[in-house]
C-alpha cells in the first residue's frame, strides 16, 4: 500500500536530518558512495508540505473571479 503525504513527510524530514548530522558521502575503502542530494530532499520536502496545507485546507481556494 502507498503510503500518506504525511508518512512520505515525515520521511523526507527524518533523511534531511540525517544529511544534515553524518553528510552526504560514505568512503568504503578505495570507493565514495554519494548519497541523495540534500537540495533534492529540501524540495521534495516543500512539495510534501504544500500537499498537506492543501489537502487540510479543503482544497483550491478562488480569491477573485472576473465575471463576463
Amino acid at each position: 500500500m502507498a503510503k500518506s503525504v504525511e508518512d512520505q513527510l515525515a520521511d523526507i524530514e527524518t533523511a534531511l536530518e540525517t544529511v544534515e548530522q553524518r553528510g552526504q558521502r560514505i568512503a568504503l575503502k578505495d570507493r565514495e558512495i554519494w548519497r541523495v542530494d540534500h537540495s533534492s530532499l529540501a524540495k521534495r520536502a516543500a512539495e510534501l508540505k504544500r500537499e498537506v496545507r492543501r489537502k487540510n485546507s479543503g482544497g483550491v481556494r478562488v480569491t477573485r473571479i472576473v465575471p463576463l
